[in-house]
């Protein structure tokens, strides 16, 4: 008999391959290119990062590239983020690369934790679709999806940084399909199971998610 976190994972790589949306940073496995994407898009909307990101790797198509940039030159390229520290995250980022990891991205969580501006969320970002490893992804967004669904939630006053949570969200995610599943569970988030008015009525998973049922089956 299929579990409920099995069929919920099933359903969310089925709506992905039908609704997943395309960013040119889901097109390359490159582990560079990958971790430059998800710093930029860290407390940043999707659409600046659009903007920025195809002529900057473009530029800095290698962490030397990176490394080696002018800091003035990229706090302009990056200006239209919003966040004045991210040129120098960046730049201190590649170095770092440079010096400890002769230039590659680690294909390890605890050198990844080394690198300035990565935490657990980035590091598993880049394992998982970089490097293909079976890990979970835990953000506002995840975090609401699993407390819906599941009805499980987090007594922390930073939720990201539970360990439980991370467990169950771990516990979620099938085994050789990690990519789909995690950019389906974002994806979903952002087009189904929003914070404000979530669209119950025509989600794929309401049958056996626990908030639709304490509405009785109706939409929000």
């Amino acid at each position: 008999m299929t579990s409920k976190k099995e069929l919920f994972a099933k359903r969310i790589i089925k709506w992905y391959g039908k609704e997943g949306r395309s960013f040119p940073w889901r097109k390359t496995s490159n582990a560079f290119h990958i971790l430059i994407s998800e710093m930029m898009l860290q407390k940043t909307d999707t659409q600046k990062v659009l903007l920025i990101y195809p002529s900057f790797i473009k530029k800095h198509r290698t962490v030397a590239q990176l490394a080696q940039a002018n800091i003035n030159a990229l706090k302009k390229e990056l200006h239209l983020l919003g966040i004045n520290d991210r040129a120098r995250r960046l730049k201190t980022t590649a170095k770092t690369i440079l010096r400890l990891y002769d230039g590659k991205v680690p294909a390890d969580r605890t050198r990844l934790l080394r690198l300035l501006g990565v935490g657990d969320y980035i590091a598993n970002a880049v394992l998982c679709f970089a490097f293909n490893e079976d890990v979970p992804l835990l953000d506002t967004n995840v975090i609401r999806v699993i407390k819906r669904v599941f009805s499980v939630e987090s007594n922390k006053k930073r939720a990201r940084t539970d360990k439980e949570l991370w467990r169950f969200a771990g516990s979620l995610v099938p085994q050789g399909k990690a990519v789909d599943y995690n950019r389906g569970v974002l994806d979903f988030a952002s087009a189904v199971c929003k914070a404000r008015s979530p669209k119950c009525s025509i989600c794929p998973i309401n049958l056996i998610c626990d908030y639709y049922s304490l509405l009785g089956g109706k939409s929000s």
